[in-house]
């Protein structure tokens, strides 16, 4: 079932449903938030708007990422690899930026 996942994953990415870093920036503060509002506030943007850039995401891998509960949000095991895998993606972007900003003030 994890390789079933992963290819997923591949084909989401690689269709022409490309996500934005910006997608997977809001699945993990979801995540480690365990609440669509609570995201919402610290991303600074409305509630609706998170909520439905992680719709797009359970769409485009046609899978479910979280319970939604009365309070919040519950990740599935496929929300709990996405995760591990957005936080790589997310901190290998960042890790990026800042070598090319070295590079630049070198």
């Amino acid at each position: 079932m994890r390789s079933e996942f992963l290819i997923a994953v591949f084909l989401a990415v690689s269709e022409a449903s490309l996500w934005e870093l910006k997608d997977l920036k809001y699945f993990v503060t979801v995540y480690e938030a365990n609440s669509l509002m609570r995201a919402s506030i610290s991303l600074a943007i409305v509630q609706s708007n998170v909520s439905s850039r992680i719709k797009h995401l359970e769409e485009d891998l046609g899978v479910t990422l979280f319970i939604r509960l009365r309070r919040g949000v519950r990740p599935m095991n496929k929300g709990d690899l996405l995760y591990r895998y957005a936080k790589d993606v997310l901190g290998k972007m960042e890790e990026a930026r800042e070598m090319i900003k070295d590079l630049d003030a070198a």
